[in-house]
């Protein structure tokens, strides 16, 4: 057989050598496409993790601003590809972290009505600060953003142009506080690791300034920003419609000015500064200026008594130096000083013990540069003292006496805790005395808060922080804070001006020779714990230091200390107070239940109870009842317009001394005024993820008239203590309360329409509607819409969810009519809180390929995903939404 010719194995050897070439073809394609994709899809998961930690990253910066421990953060600056066998992997992702010259931050227009700290702020303020700034050195990833920290903001810039921040939430301006947080020092760190930045505060924020602006225009922060005018519009746009007046863009900063008025009297917003070092080379803060802390000048004292004057020197920025050497002393022979130390304390502090020499004014001066002294210099500050040389009556100064009847008692909140204090001081000399202000300082410096915790009350005692009962009038102060803030108290005790806003006796109150006035404190807390401690006042020592005039215009002051009781010490009678609701208003023709069953006694009860008409211009008003707690008013048939009845309760308690109180009666003609109309809706927005209800408001008032005063909008959780209260002085607008915790508890939402008349304010309506904060609107909210609104044209939603990598991302395209406009809102709402939620808001009528939500956690599950309208009043117009499961399809 002959095999010549045969070729049957160069085939075999063909098809191997073909195989091969598939092989090494498939693998070069693998290696040129599969594998930058997966390495594109580590570094953007990697990117996505860098977000996050800046995320960390800001809020330690933040926190760490007023507190004097460092708040230590994470950032991964690169990462590494997962191995491979047969594939080759460029080198590690790295990353640069480092801190980036900003310039000055600056605060104009201010002014302070603090007199000693007036040379600080007036004529402006100006910092410098930087930011910190992510870059990476992704080998595939194209167009990676900058991850930039910058004045409490954190946000993406690309090369494009195009910013995009992490979240729409800023630090700098909340309601009328200006919190200033400054980024400074030197930082630099590059690698593939992580790279750990300790914020620690160099100048923890713990004071505050009261600022106003001046007679150059409204205070002003200037902010140096790469930052949009458009993205500061929309980080400011939450919660601070009220107080933001205007945003603008100059050069490389952004001007903020803040409303100057509010119902028509300047606006007074409360300044904090702090600053916070990353890094290395800042140096240490010197001593910046020097003020008083307890109290006004002048100051009294009488011959051969001693008061205590608190110094305390600040850095400039307004935080407390310690270890600062001061100058003291005293003009003229009429008093000696004291000083309790040659530097200052902890605190910044110093205390001076001033005695009185003889009758006449001298002034105490303090100096920490030199002995040299120049009031109008920042470094120096001095205090009047007045010596009186007249002798006392036993127990006070000019014939003030302490009744020696403080008892412990609760307030109107809804606690059980005797949280408040009760004190009557008489007049025993034969001059009548002009109460100025009061000084209260519990003896445990762990009693630091004072809040009323009313909403909304009547201004009755134990409705306020402060009441005074006189017989020329009563005063009142009640501070406008939430149910969950506090009147700071400092160690010094807190100066209370009685005469401030809510005094509604006309002038300060005057006690007669003879006369009693009543002060009621309410109430006490240590605020060290969340939420704050109400503190049993039983058996706590207080000392309180009353501020009075003279009829000869002399200022004169005295300190009591004494023990707050169950029971007045001496077997002396502490008289009944009497507590009536109101005012009220009831229409023409119908009758209204008073109500003085919350009038008490602190040392025993009440025994009778008697009601009369002191004041009726109709003549023709009744009481039924008139000797229970609980009396019927019974209005006159007709009146021409508005009339006020005054009524007066007399109580009498199981020791016969009696008590008078007046309250008013508003009878209102309903022929010529109906009752306004209140229409309302709330919008859910709630971010269940991080238990954050969100509210927006919406309301319309119709049919007021010329008494109508404000909008009082509050929400109230029925299951737990979330809460919040807003104010509006416009008949048509919205609120937006996010209490910042409550989720799926039940909220009711009131709204009360109050007017104002001839003796004082009143409710004249009210609306209350309930709402679940599970991001979902409740039934029967009304449509705020007019014929003027703008209204949604179009509205079209794009999923565009990576189910692989967990990260949701809804598209929207929306058109919104011609009409009266202010703004949109887009949402996309988690619903299971199983995932993100973010709202954005723009000024844009329309736009296309506008991210709602993109790459946050949350894919495979249900989400609300829409677009709110709101019209040039604020008020939520039109709303259009869809529901969508998170996976990339639809909806």
């Amino acid at each position: 057989m002959d095999f010549r010719g045969d070729e049957r194995a160069v085939t075999v050897q063909i098809g191997a050598v073909l195989l091969f070439g598939i092989i090494i073809i498939s693998m070069s394609m693998y290696q040129a496409t599969v594998v930058p994709n997966q390495n594109e899809q580590v570094e953007f998961l990697h990117n996505q993790e860098v977000h996050d930690q800046f995320e960390s990253l800001r809020g330690a910066i933040i926190e760490s601003s007023s507190e004097t421990t460092p708040r230590p953060s994470t950032v991964s600056l690169g990462t590494r590809y997962p191995s491979r066998t047969l594939f080759v992997n460029p080198g590690p992702v790295s990353g640069t972290l480092q801190t980036r010259e900003l310039g000055s931050l600056t605060v104009t227009n201010v002014e302070t009505t603090e007199a000693e700290t007036s040379d600080y702020v007036n004529g402006g303020l100006s910092y410098e600060t930087k930011s910190l700034e992510y870059r990476p050195d992704y080998n595939v990833l194209q167009s990676a953003p900058t991850t930039v920290y910058e004045n409490t903001v954190s946000y993406n810039r690309f090369d494009t142009g195009y910013e995009g921040t992490l979240n729409d939430r800023q630090s700098l301006i909340n309601g009328r506080t200006i919190s200033l947080v400054l980024l400074q020092g030197n930082y630099s760190e590059n690698g593939v690791g992580s790279a750990t930045v300790d914020a620690q505060a160099v100048s923890p924020a713990t004071r505050t300034v009261p600022v106003t602006g001046d007679a150059s225009g409204n205070v002003t922060i200037s902010v140096p920003t790469e930052l949009s005018e458009d993205a500061w519009r929309e980080l400011l746009a939450e919660g601070n419609d009220d107080y933001v007046h205007s945003v603008d863009r100059s050069g490389d900063r952004v001007e903020i000015e803040m409303q100057g008025e509010e119902d028509g009297d300047s606006v007074t917003y409360d300044l904090r500064v702090g600053a916070v070092e990353v890094g290395s080379g800042v140096d240490e803060l010197a001593a910046y200026y020097l003020t008083v802390v307890d109290g006004a000048s002048p100051r009294s004292v009488g011959s051969g008594d001693t008061e205590t004057l608190t110094f305390e020197v600040r850095d400039r920025y307004n935080n407390p130096v310690s270890g600062v050497s001061v100058n003291f002393s005293a003009s003229g022979g009429s008093v000696s000083i004291d000083p309790e130390g040659p530097t200052t304390d902890s605190e910044g502090r110093i205390r001076v013990t001033v005695t009185g020499e003889s009758a006449g004014t001298a002034e105490v001066l303090g100096s920490f540069d030199d002995e040299t002294f120049t009031p109008s210099t920042r470094q120096d500050a001095d205090v009047e003292v007045s010596v009186s040389s007249g002798e006392a009556a036993e127990g006070g100064v000019a014939g003030l006496l302490y009744e020696n009847d403080a008892v412990a008692r609760d307030g109107d909140d809804d606690f059980s805790t005797p949280g408040g204090v009760e004190f009557s001081l008489r007049n025993v000399g034969s001059d009548s005395v002009e109460l100025l202000n009061v000084v209260v300082n519990p003896h445990d410096d762990s009693i630091d808060g004072l809040s009323d915790r009313v909403d909304a009350g009547d201004d009755d005692p134990g409705e306020t922080e402060l009441y005074v009962e006189s017989p020329s009038g009563d005063a009142l102060v009640d501070y406008q804070i939430t149910q969950n803030e506090f009147v700071a108290v400092p160690e010094d005790g807190l100066a209370i001006d009685i005469d401030e806003d809510g005094d509604i006796g006309g002038s300060n109150p005057v006690v007669g020779s003879g006369e009693s006035a009543r002060f009621y404190v309410y109430e006490f807390y240590d605020t060290g714990g969340f939420g704050g401690t109400n503190v049993d006042m039983t058996g706590e020592w207080l000392s309180v230091r009353v501020t009075y005039r003279l009829p000869s215009g002399l200022v004169d002051a005295k300190t009591f200390s004494f023990e707050a009781n169950a029971q007045p010490e001496g077997g002396v009678n502490a008289p009944p107070t009497p507590r009536t609701t109101g005012p009220y208003s009831v229409p023409e023709g119908e009758s209204i239940q008073l109500d003085g069953s919350g009038s008490s006694d602190s040392d025993g009860s009440i025994t009778s109870y008697s009601w009369s008409i002191t004041d009726d211009p109709t003549g023709r008003a009744s009481l039924s009842n008139p000797s229970s707690a609980q009396p019927t008013f019974n209005a006159p048939d007709s009146v021409s317009g508005d009339t006020d009845v005054t009524v007066e309760l007399t109580v009498t308690d199981d020791d016969g001394a009696t008590s008078r109180r007046t309250t008013t009666v508003t009878v209102t003609d309903t022929d010529g005024t109906p009752s306004p109309s209140v229409s309302m809706r709330v919008d859910d927005l709630t971010d269940i993820q991080t238990n954050n209800p969100d509210f927006v408001v919406s309301y319309d008032i119709g049919d007021t008239n010329a008494s109508f005063e404000r909008v009082e909008v509050r929400a109230d959780s029925t299951e737990g203590s979330a809460s919040g209260f807003a104010q509006q002085s416009t008949s048509r607008g919205s609120v937006r309360f996010q209490p910042g915790y409550g989720v799926r508890q039940t909220f009711e939402v009131t709204i009360d329409v109050i007017y104002d008349g001839p003796n004082g304010e009143y409710v004249e309506s009210s609306q209350t509607v309930t709402d679940v904060a599970d991001a979902r609107n409740r039934n029967g909210n009304a449509d705020l819409s007019l014929g003027s609104s703008a209204s949604i044209d179009a509205f079209d939603v794009e999923d565009r969810t990576n189910t692989g990598t967990n990260a949701v991302w809804y598209r929207a395209d929306y058109a919104v009519s011609s009409g009266d406009f202010g703004r949109v809102e887009l949402v996309a709402l988690n619903l299971n809180g199983n995932g993100a939620t973010t709202t954005t808001q723009r000024t844009d009528r329309s736009r296309n390929n506008v991210d709602i939500i993109e790459r946050r956690d949350g894919a495979q599950t249900d989400y609300r995903v829409g677009i709110l309208v709101y019209d040039d009043t604020g008020a939520v117009v039109d709303i259009q939404t869809v529901d969508d499961v998170a996976d990339g399809n639809g909806p």
